[in-house]
């Protein structure tokens, strides 16, 4: 009886499951950060840049965390509020690289609360499980609306946790897996042996079909999370990393494991103020050196103001990982749909 009264008590004093939110419906255009014919924040060019008025290669982005709140459950789809605005910042500073080359759809779902997306529980895990529900449902309303056009898949944060999903679910080994052009899931922990899954990872600037990824931090620090604890999906469930060698491929010369000066940064892009519109991007705001699986970053002092944030205090630029590299994955992605035509 005792066992019995212990158990209830237990239960009792347990944090109850926050319950999931409605789910957005992705043949509604509500449930749509950015989509083509709408305009956006994704429609902002920095200073002296030029969109093209008709991108034609489907982009399927997925954003990052911009729900911190301290549950652990999921957002709604359509918050608002601060989770608005921190998305519209995502939009202007970091899916709009792709504006020059491409269709941008960005989905809305149910993200995974900042408590829920760096922990490894039961509870967290749930959370990340409708996230990436949304995200993949979203992404089937995509490929609907794309046809037979070949495609990019790219994603920040827990966007990227969910793009990796996504490939290894719904690309590799798959006919779709020929229609993609490349996968930008930056700021995650990718363990190396997603080769071993039959989807190669980037060693040059032209190659089509490849994955890329890179995790910002300063030059000589290290980032313990994002090697042991952040969570990955892999071997099909939901884990830490806990150790696994890191993927990093060096954004300004597409070089697993590679070494880039300054002068190889064509132009890294900042936050002028919310309603600013983006000041022109600044060439050789740092260079970038893989080691150990991370990419070390140095800004240039005259700039340093411009990248901080709580994290890099502790060395870690996660946030910056578009921005430090804005036109080099700008020209990149256009590079890479052209080799891409040229093969076909």
């Amino acid at each position: 009886m005792r066992v019995v009264l212990a158990a209830v008590l237990l239960m009792a004093l347990a944090p109850a499951l926050a319950e999931a939110p409605p789910a957005p419906d992705y043949h509604s255009d509500a449930a749509w950060a950015a989509q083509p014919g709408h305009p956006s924040a994704v429609d902002e060019t920095p200073g002296g840049v030029t969109k093209s008025p008709s991108g034609s290669v489907p982009v399927f982005f997925i954003p990052p965390t911009t729900d911190y709140s301290l549950f652990t459950g999921n957002a709604e789809f359509n918050e608002g509020g601060l989770v608005e605005m921190r998305l519209d910042a995502v939009l202007k500073f970091q899916a709009s690289v792709f504006n020059s080359c491409c269709a941008i759809y960005v989905p809305r779902y149910r993200q995974a609360t900042l408590r829920a997306i760096v922990s490894n529980t039961p509870e967290a895990y749930a959370a990340d499980e409708t996230a990436y529900g949304d995200v993949a449902r979203a992404f089937d309303v995509f490929l609907e609306r794309i046809g037979n056009k070949p495609f990019i898949i790219a994603a920040h944060s827990q966007g990227s946790i969910h793009a990796v999903r996504l490939l290894q679910e719904k690309i590799i080994g798959t006919p779709l897996q020929k229609r993609l052009i490349a996968a930008y899931p930056a700021g995650t922990a990718l363990p190396r042996d997603i080769e071993k899954l039959g989807l190669l990872i980037c060693r040059q600037p032209d190659q089509t079909g490849f994955v890329v990824t890179w995790n910002s931090v300063h030059t000589g620090a290290d980032d313990p999370r994002r090697r042991n604890e952040a969570v990955v999906w892999w071997q099909h469930r939901y884990q830490p990393m806990a150790g696994r060698p890191l993927t990093c491929v060096n954004p300004l010369n597409w070089q697993l494991d590679g070494v880039a000066p300054a002068s190889a940064n064509l132009g890294g892009i900042y936050s002028a103020g919310r309603s600013e519109p983006i000041p022109p991007p600044v060439p050789g705001v740092t260079g970038a050196s893989c080691e150990n699986g991370l990419l070390g970053v140095s800004v240039i002092p005259e700039q340093d103001a411009h990248y901080q944030d709580r994290l890099t205090p502790s060395g870690i630029y996660h946030v910056f990982d578009f921005g430090l590299f804005y036109m080099n994955i700008r020209a990149n992605a256009a590079e890479r749909i052209a080799a891409y035509a040229n093969k076909q």
